[in-house]
């Protein structure tokens, strides 16, 4: 709804509905089990957008808030669960964003915004299982949900006549709560020993993001960033307090060649610094940490769109991932070296 020049205001519904379904088949049909539970939640959203002093001073708040129903969950067979009810629906979600931003004559933005964010735990989460002599919980009817809280300021500035667009962002963001996967305290209503969805303090992540955004001459467009990010955990694991699988300092470059109207290129580049992974022990039922090099990997797009009539085309693309078949890590695991795709796509 647009109230006046200055004034937008957006409103929003969304239902949601999710049903899981999980049956443990060891064999003996017996022995069977079966879990079945759906829920659903109703959100209700609202925006206004300003503008002021000729659109140069833009300010912008939202408020959002969402409701839970659970629909009591069944088990086959009921005595054999480790789950007691009845069960409550998630709490009430209620989440709020503001922004603000002026624009100088100079070619010059700065900028500022802050919000909270809130995930429900899903329905794997609480009512998880699997068969092991018998039906054992993975998840927790009562877990709490995900909770954050986020802020940035930065400033975007236009050069060479607005070829050039440069920016600089310091953020903090901060999980005030989250659902982890860990060992349960003991003792546990669930009977879970060593492993199970859980509440964790979250952690924190704040660091500085610069990007460059240019076209230096007619259709060629080249995008690069650097991000710093101190990311720590506020409860460590095995002692350690640095997030996993974050690294401390990323680059990335997208370079885009049109060398045509009809054909493009494009080149990616991400680099890392090391980060650290675990690793499960099934000997000890523990967890080793390991510090794992970074990633330097290209990648290499290109296509070409050929016209049949008015309104048919075909695009012939392609890409190479890896381009220089590098090794490197993905949380521990090994990637493949070079991998290549190709395709045809028919517009009509």
């Amino acid at each position: 709804m647009q109230l006046g020049r200055a004034n937008l205001v957006t409103l929003y519904y969304e239902f949601e509905h999710e049903s899981f379904r999980e049956r443990n088949q060891p064999g003996d049909p017996a022995s069977n089990t079966v879990v079945d539970v759906a829920a659903s939640s109703h959100s209700f959203y609202v925006q206004d957008q300003l503008r002021f002093l000729n659109d140069r001073l833009q300010l912008s708040a939202a408020f959002r808030a969402q409701f839970f129903s659970l629909r009591q969950p069944e088990f086959t067979p009921a005595g054999s669960t480790p789950y007691v009810g009845p069960f409550d629906a998630p709490p009430n979600a209620y989440t709020g964003d503001g922004s603000i931003a002026y624009l100088f004559g100079t070619g010059t933005k700065v900028r500022a915004h802050v919000g909270n964010g809130y995930r429900s735990p899903s329905l794997f989460e609480r009512f998880g299982s699997y068969y092991f002599f018998g039906f054992n919980a993975l998840g927790d009817p009562r877990l709490r949900p995900d909770r954050s809280i986020a802020f940035d300021v930065g400033i975007d500035q236009q050069l060479a006549g607005n070829r050039i667009q440069a920016s600089a962002t310091y953020f903090y963001t901060r999980l005030q709560e989250v659902v982890g996967f860990g060992v349960p305290a003991q003792p546990d209503p669930f009977g879970r020993l060593f492993s199970g969805y859980i509440n964790t303090g979250g952690g924190l992540a704040r660091g500085v993001e610069l990007t460059v955004s240019a076209s230096p001459v007619p259709r060629i467009g080249i995008d690069a960033s650097y991000t710093y990010t101190n990311s720590d955990e506020r409860t460590p694991v095995e002692g350690v307090i640095r997030s996993f699988a974050i690294p401390n300092h990323q680059f990335s470059l997208v370079a885009i060649a049109r060398a045509t109207r009809r054909a493009d290129v494009v080149l990616t580049v991400l680099a890392t610094s090391n980060y650290l992974a675990p690793f499960f022990s099934s000997t000890n039922f523990g967890e080793y940490i390991y510090r794992l090099d970074g990633l330097v990997r290209a990648d290499i797009g290109a296509s070409y769109t050929l016209p049949l009539a008015e309104s048919r085309s075909l695009r012939f693309f392609g890409k190479i991932d890896n381009l220089f078949g590098r090794d490197y890590f993905e949380d521990g695991f090994r990637t493949p070296r070079r991998v290549a795709m190709g395709g045809i796509a028919f517009s009509f």
